[in-house]
């Protein structure tokens, strides 16, 4: 008796999330549904994809979490601008007065490679993989495979009940799927958005300054 009482105790405190990587389309709409069938709560799946257009709404069951990732190369304008004028100013100093000018040049040079860098990096996964530690190894598989246009689904789950049932959605969805023992909650960071669906409401906290909403 002692052993049947321990054992559910134990269970319900393994923590475990299981991340799906599949194609858009039909597929995912129906896999995040029969995963929100099974029973899991609206704040234990986030599914996290890419989208030119931030605003356009997803077809989820209403209340699932989704983050948005940015696939444009947003907000270029201010610092392409500053690059160019650190540019200009730096060949103005140089011609006008070359002992000074010269040596300022490679600042200003050194400054606008470091302002066109940043601007031209694609907002990407990385950031949300950081923040919520994700295991080094997987997490790199991850950003691969986000990055050639799949989509990711974190499940939370606490105890073994429904880590069989998940996984066969998931694998009737065609996708590839991975177990963590523990729970892992993405936050949408640098310039991500995190909505709930059906209402389409933007969640607070959801900012670009890395302090995403939970």
């Amino acid at each position: 008796m002692a052993e049947s009482r321990e054992a559910p105790e134990r269970d319900a405190r393994e923590r475990y999330t299981i991340v799906g990587v599949l194609d858009e389309g039909a597929n995912l709409n129906r896999a995040v549904k029969e995963i929100r069938d099974l029973g899991v709560d609206p704040d234990d799946i986030t599914v996290i994809l890419k989208r030119e257009d931030p605003s356009e709404p997803e077809p989820f069951p209403e209340g699932t979490r989704y983050i948005v990732v940015p696939g444009d190369r947003r907000g270029l304008e201010v610092p392409v601008g500053f690059g160019v004028v650190f540019i200009v100013v730096g060949i103005f100093f140089a011609i006008t007065t070359p002992a000074i000018g010269i040596p300022a040049l490679f600042v200003f040079v050194s400054l606008a490679a470091i302002l066109f860098a940043g601007a031209f990096s694609r907002v990407g996964l990385t950031p949300i993989l950081t923040d919520m530690e994700a295991p080094r190894e997987e997490a790199g598989a991850w950003d691969e495979e986000f990055e050639m246009g799949k989509v990711l689904v974190f499940v939370n789950t606490t105890g073994r009940r429904l880590l069989r049932p998940i996984r066969e959605v998931l694998e009737g969805s065609g996708a590839t799927y991975y177990l963590v023992d523990r729970h892992l909650r993405p936050r949408a960071l640098h310039q991500a958005s995190m909505y709930r669906a059906g209402g389409r409401k933007k969640m607070e906290g959801s900012v670009s300054n890395h302090s995403g909403s939970v």
